[in-house]
């Protein structure tokens, strides 16, 4: 039979249910290839922010200096807003990545500020506090009480939108050689000023992972909850978002200088390129199958061509 008439007539009548199969494929592909390595690529592209803040920081007597992946000493012991005896490590568990930042009570500048921006991107989030994540606000004051600590739980519970949160926001007072450890294992800077009667200090938030390494950090005092979002799910140990939300940490970095999650043209287009080719080689390889088989029929005997014959042969 001529090879031109074979082919004409095993690829123009081409099955529809083929074209659907291999543009379902090609969605499938789309979707699963940023899960593939996604959170690996979203930890090395954070690698950078700490030599950022060195540069930003290097010239302040007080300020945060973060290291990502710095592991906090989870021993060291504090009280809680109830005068209990506790340890970091209790509110760093499995599957739940923490909220971490540092003011002090009586702070007349922007603690308040940074307290406000948790409870706002706690609100905003669809992350459940207790849930997926946990929040811990240590003082660095000394002599900060216990008692100050409940009196500032207890205004936060009634700003915050999501009231059981609070029971899942925990503030802690220390001594000061478990808050001076703690603070430099963080990289977060003070400086008492006798004369001014308060702290000079930086305004940020760490997210850490539930072993207690700092993942990351997010400057200022206003925190977007998109941001917060994603910084949790790349610190949550894969336990923690959607395919949507590793899609984003594929395709984005965190930008420090705009404290948000920007995207990376150039792995949206690679991750794009690869998912195209990936595509076409599923439909030109299903079509390669398609004409095979038709080009090579089973025996007539499998095919229940029996009674032809016998007819052929009468």
């Amino acid at each position: 039979m001529n090879r031109a008439y074979t082919m004409k007539k095993v690829l123009s009548p081409m099955p529809r249910r083929l074209l659907v199969a291999c543009v379902g494929a090609l969605g499938i592909l789309s979707v699963v290839l940023p899960l593939l390595g996604g959170r690996a690529m979203a930890q090395s592209a954070l690698s950078g922010i700490g030599a950022a803040a060195q540069a930003k920081n290097d010239q302040q007597l007080a300020g945060a200096v973060p290291t990502i992946g710095a592991q906090l000493p989870l021993n060291l012991p504090f009280r809680n807003s109830r005068g209990q005896a506790v340890t970091l490590g209790q509110y760093f568990q499995p599957g739940r990545p923490v909220i971490l930042c540092f003011i002090y009570f009586n702070c007349p500048g922007v603690c308040g500020y940074v307290l406000k921006g948790v409870a706002h991107a706690i609100d905003h989030m669809s992350m459940t506090a207790g849930v997926d994540y946990n929040v811990v606000t240590v003082s660095f004051d000394p002599h900060d009480t216990p008692a100050a600590a409940a009196e500032k739980k207890q205004a936060y519970e009634a700003l915050l939108k999501k009231k059981n949160a609070i029971a899942h926001w925990h503030f802690l007072t220390g001594k000061e050689p478990p808050i001076a450890k703690l603070t430099a294992a963080a990289g977060f800077h003070y400086i008492w000023y006798p004369a001014l009667g308060r702290f000079d200090h930086s305004a940020l938030i760490y997210i850490c992972t539930p072993k207690g390494k700092i993942s990351q950090y997010l400057d200022g005092v206003q925190y977007d909850p998109a941001t917060v979002r994603l910084s949790l799910v790349a610190a949550g140990d894969d336990r923690l978002g959607t395919v949507l939300d590793q899609l984003l940490l594929l395709c984005c970095s965190y930008d420090p200088n705009k404290g948000k999650y920007t995207a990376i043209a150039l792995r949206v287009m690679a991750v794009a390129g690869v998912a195209v080719i990936l595509g076409l080689g599923t439909i030109i390889g299903s079509l390669f199958v398609w004409e095979y088989r038709h080009r090579h029929p089973a025996a007539p005997g499998l095919a229940g061509a029996g009674p032809v014959d016998s007819d052929k042969k009468g």
